[in-house]
C-alpha cells in the first residue's frame, strides 16, 4: 500500500522540516500541457491554437528529477487536459521502445524514479485511461450548471466515462464559485450515488484571473455548513472536518500555512517553490482546500493525517 511504502519517508520529512527547520516540498504539481478539449469559464491555465504548449518527455523527465531532488515524493500531473498530452518525437519514441509517449508513460516514469504516489486531474471528456495512484474528475454541479460552465454535453460525457472507468481511486473535485455554490449538495449526491466515484473534495474559487466568481462570505459559510452536515451524515467528503471549518475565513490560517509543502512547475516551465498565490496577491481570497489541510498537517492533526493516508493508499 502506498501509504505504508512512504510512511518512513514522511516521518523523516516531518522531523527534518518541523523540528530541524528544513524547507522541502512533499508534493509537486507539474502542468504538462495547457491544451484542453474544453474552455471552462473559471480556468486560468488553458491556451488555444498556436499559443498552446505541451512539454516534451525529455523536459518532463528533467522536471521530475528536479522535484525528486528537492524532496518531493508525490506528483500531481495537471493541465490543460493531461490526457491530451503526448510526445511523438523520435527522442520520445527512442525512450519508449518505438511508441509515442502518453500520460501513462509519465506515470510509469515517476514511479520508477521513486515517487510514492501519482495523481492526474481530468475533465473526463475522453475515456479515463490514466493508471495513476489517484484520479480526480472535475464536476462543477448538476448537468445544467456543469454544462454552462464547461460546455454543452460535457456533463453527460464525463458521467459516461466515469461509469465506464475501472480506476480504483477515482474521485470528484468541485471548484465552488458564486454561481454554483447552491449545487454543492447535488454534487455530493452524484458522488454518493455513483459507485465508480470513491470520494469528493472541494475548494473555493481562487481569483488568479478575476474576482467575478469569488463566493461571498455568506455563500462560503453556507457551503461549509452543508459540507460539515454531509460529512457527519456519512457522505464521502475527502476534506477533513477541521480543514472544512478553517476554510470559513482564510485570514485565520493562510498566512500561517506551509504552502511550500507543494512546489509547482507551470506549462511554460516556470518554477514556483510554493503556490503562486503569493506572487499574484490572492492569498487573502485563497479557497484551496489543500492550504487548510497543509496547515493541519504541519500541526499533525490526527484527523487530517488519517484522511491523507487513506486517500493515498
Amino acid at each position: 500500500m502506498a501509504q505504508l511504502k512512504g510512511l518512513p519517508y514522511y516521518m523523516m520529512w516531518f522531523v527534518q522540516c518541523r523540528i530541524l527547520g528544513k524547507r522541502k516540498p512533499l508534493q509537486s504539481v507539474v502542468f504538462i500541457t495547457d491544451r484542453c478539449n474544453l474552455d471552462c469559464k473559471h480556468c486560468a491555465i488553458v491556451r488555444e491554437g498556436r499559443h498552446s504548449r505541451s512539454k516534451s518527455l525529455a523536459q518532463l523527465k528533467e522536471e521530475l528529477q528536479y522535484c525528486l531532488d528537492l524532496g518531493s515524493r508525490i506528483i500531481d500531473f495537471q493541465g490543460g487536459e493531461p490526457s491530451l498530452w503526448t510526445d511523438d518525437s523520435e527522442e520520445a519514441r527512442a525512450m519508449c521502445g518505438g511508441k509515442p509517449a502518453d500520460i501513462n508513460t509519465l506515470i510509469d516514469l515517476a514511479q520508477s524514479m521513486g515517487f510514492f504516489s501519482t495523481t492526474v486531474t481530468t475533465n473526463a471528456q475522453a475515456p479515463i485511461i490514466a493508471k495513476s495512484s489517484l484520479m480526480w474528475v472535475s464536476i462543477d454541479g448538476d448537468r445544467t450548471f456543469h454544462d454552462s460552465q464547461r460546455g454543452e454535453g460535457s456533463f453527460d460525457r464525463a458521467m459516461k466515462n466515469i461509469r465506464e472507468s475501472d480506476h480504483p481511486k477515482l474521485n470528484a473535485n468541485m471548484c465552488v464559485t458564486n454561481e454554483n455554490w447552491q449545487d454543492f449538495e447535488k454534487v455530493a449526491e452524484i458522488v454518493q450515488n455513483t459507485p465508480q466515484l470513491k470520494k469528493m473534495a472541494f475548494s473555493f474559487y481562487t481569483p488568479f484571473e478575476s474576482h467575478d466568481l469569488v463566493p461571498t462570505a455568506k455563500q462560503r459559510n453556507a457551503v461549509i455548513d452543508q459540507a460539515i452536515k454531509l460529512k457527519k451524515a456519512g457522505f464521502p467528503l475527502m476534506n477533513s472536518l477541521p480543514a472544512i471549518e478553517l476554510m470559513r475565513d482564510p485570514q485565520n490560517y493562510i498566512h500561517k500555512s506551509q504552502c511550500w509543502i507543494s512546489n509547482f512547475i507551470m506549462s511554460d516551465g516556470t518554477r514556483f517553490s510554493a503556490c503562486r498565490g503569493k506572487e499574484t496577491d490572492v492569498c487573502n481570497d485563497c479557497g484551496f482546500g489543500m492550504a487548510a489541510e497543509m496547515y493541519l498537517l504541519w500541526r499533525l492533526d490526527p484527523r487530517m493525517v488519517r484522511g491523507a493516508l487513506s486517500a493515498r493508499s
